[in-house]
């Protein structure tokens, strides 16, 4: 781990920080996730359960 093209400033030879190539990586997650939400069922399915058990476990701020 101590082999890093990143300077002590968290720079690369292209002068990009790591937290932008995280920045990313998380932005391209959120946009793959939205499309699959929305155009595949069984991921859509999938999202609706997650949601559902987190409602029944007491998260639900709004609820009764």
């Amino acid at each position: 781990m101590s082999n890093s093209n990143f300077d002590k400033n968290g720079l690369d030879s292209y002068g990009v920080h790591w937290l932008q190539y995280a920045a990313f990586a998380v932005s391209c997650f959120a946009i793959f996730t939205t499309w699959a939400f929305f155009y595949d069922d069984s991921f859509h399915d999938f999202i609706i359960k997650i949601i559902r058990i987190f409602n029944c476990s007491g998260f639900n701020c709004n609820g009764v």
